[in-house]
């Protein structure tokens, strides 16, 4: 982690504290869109959050507009976050002990997105292409897509609504100096619900990069409706492979898997578009297998690319 994210971690832990059994607060809330209050000079030395905007385009990528009037720019010691609970959190690792699952934020070094592991907010890596940050006027702008707020494998499903808050910190190395929550109170939190078009997202693709002459190569893909959320179970799958520039056949099917956390005996069907080929045995160490795997659902069609070398 970067230099300040201790001093931020220690921040949010406190709110974690404080924050645990909050209920939903009054907004301005439509689907899609949303606006939402906090009262102004409230923050001592913190960053002050006065007004929030939320919005999603139809690709699922959503903008948060935070107003922190008493601030320029960003000094060595603050931060803006939204602490994210969403209502697809992972299924083995659940929500931190506030309803938060994601936290969203920027720092004087740039934009940050941690996640729960089940014990702690880690900083997720690889950096997601979609998360983005900048302050300016005022205003902290973050963005995520919807995608990379899900829980991915075996889940398999996306998030469409969320209860958030928003915090405004300054700190010294690891103490917090001063800080802003919003909604104010420290008993609320705000809501949004995504709206967008019909869209399809593969959540999980999965392909070995190496296979054993003579054995089978699977490769899974899996796919949800970005307007509800739910995993897809059905559909046209075409499987595509070449080995050694010729063709290879293959077969599709959808496996479902049941998966049951050990932690909450939550129980979640696991859907893939799955499709198989059979290595040959004979001449084939060596080569290389290209192909994809394309799933066409409610007239849309997504595809993913892979390459395994044969062992």
């Amino acid at each position: 982690m970067r230099r300040m994210r201790p001093g931020v971690a220690a921040a949010l832990l406190v709110s974690a504290l404080v924050l645990a059994g909050a209920t939903t607060a009054d907004a301005r809330v439509a689907a899609g869109s949303a606006a939402f209050e906090d009262p102004a000079s409230d923050s001592g030395a913190a960053p002050d959050v006065t007004t929030v905007t939320v919005a999603n385009d139809d690709q699922g990528l959503l903008t948060f507009r935070i107003t922190v009037p008493n601030r320029s720019v960003l000094g060595p010691g603050d931060a803006v976050a939204v602490l994210l609970g969403t209502d697809d959190p992972d299924l083995i690792r659940g929500k931190r002990g506030d309803g938060m699952n994601f936290i969203l934020g920027i720092d004087d070094q740039g934009v940050f997105l941690l996640r729960w592991n089940g014990a702690d907010m880690d900083e997720v890596k690889p950096h997601p292409s979609s998360v983005s940050g900048s302050f300016s006027g005022g205003v902290a702008t973050l963005t995520v897509k919807q995608e990379h707020l899900a829980p991915g494998f075996p889940d398999l499903s996306l998030p469409i609504a969320m209860d958030f808050y928003v915090l405004g910190v300054t700190f010294n190395g690891t103490d917090v100096v001063a800080q802003d929550e919003a909604p104010d109170g420290s008993t609320t939190f705000w809501s949004y619900k995504i709206a967008e078009a019909l869209r399809v997202v593969v959540t999980n693709f999965d392909a070995d990069k190496t296979v054993k002459a003579g054995k089978t190569l699977t490769v899974l893909m899996g796919a949800a409706h970005g307007d509800t959320g739910t995993a897809i179970n059905s559909g046209t799958i075409r499987c595509n492979a070449t080995l050694g520039g010729k063709p290879l056949k293959g077969s599709g099917h959808f496996l479902t898997v049941t998966v049951t956390s050990p932690t909450t005996d939550r129980s979640i069907e696991s859907p893939n578009a799955t499709c198989s080929w059979k290595v040959p045995k004979k001449n084939a160490k060596g080569k290389v297998i290209r192909g994809s795997v394309s799933l066409t659902e409610s007239g849309i069609t997504v595809s993913r690319s892979f390459t395994t070398r044969i062992r």
